[in-house]
């Protein structure tokens, strides 16, 4: 989730499908329906984080997110800066098995635990008020962002040291410096495009901070 300068309540429902893309495998467009606003509540929680601003992914690029980190059954999932939780709610309906998310913003960590209990994924998300850079991600197989490039230039070290080969790692909007993604999906809805990327964790990245 990006620092921004606006807090939204928590919307559960995931909406507007991809209708059209191309096929090309490593830079693909695709056009979303739906105005890319973060959805209908989200002026009626302005203020409830103004310590730190909210803006999360999209409702209607959050299952293009999911379709590029491809989640199959037995995925753990890690979102630093997990917002309102609308991304990990989405992969575990999309199949993936457990989730942890982390806020440093209390009243988003709250609103987050009660999206997930009103999903009914409270066995399945843990979520903690903190600092994301702090947590164990070894286990994890699949890590979301949208925290900014600055945020993604201190974390990339960590993925690389604690994530498994063949992890993915994707990211909203922001790149990861020299680390060149396998993948670019550009997500057009009416109102702005956006650049989701995806990493996959390799042997040679391990290699590179290993001691």
């Amino acid at each position: 989730m990006r620092p921004f300068a606006i807090a939204c309540r928590v919307l559960v429902a995931l909406c507007a499908p991809i209708v059209a893309s191309d096929s090309a495998a490593q830079d693909t467009t695709i056009r979303l329906e739906g105005d890319g606003r973060l959805g209908p509540a989200a002026d009626e929680h302005r203020g409830a984080s103004a310590a730190y601003g909210y803006e999360g992914s999209p409702l209607s690029v959050v299952p293009a997110m999911i379709e590029l980190a491809g989640i199959t059954r037995g995925d753990v999932v890690f979102e630093p800066g997990c917002g309102d939780a609308r991304v990990l709610i989405a992969a575990m309906q999309a199949g993936a098995s457990t989730g942890l998310g982390v806020d440093i913003d209390p009243d988003l960590a709250e609103v987050a635990y009660a999206a997930v209990k009103k999903a009914g994924l409270a066995d399945r998300i843990e979520i903690r008020w903190g600092n994301a850079l702090g947590v164990d991600m070894s286990n994890s197989t699949v890590v979301f962002l949208f925290m900014g490039e600055a945020f993604n230039l201190i974390l990339r070290p960590l993925l690389w040291r604690q994530l498994p080969v063949g992890a993915r790692v994707v990211s909203n909007d922001f790149a990861m410096g020299g680390w060149k993604p396998d993948r670019t999906v550009r997500a057009e809805t009416p109102g702005r495009t956006y650049t989701l990327y995806l990493w996959t964790i390799t042997q040679a990245v391990k290699d590179e901070v290993a001691p």
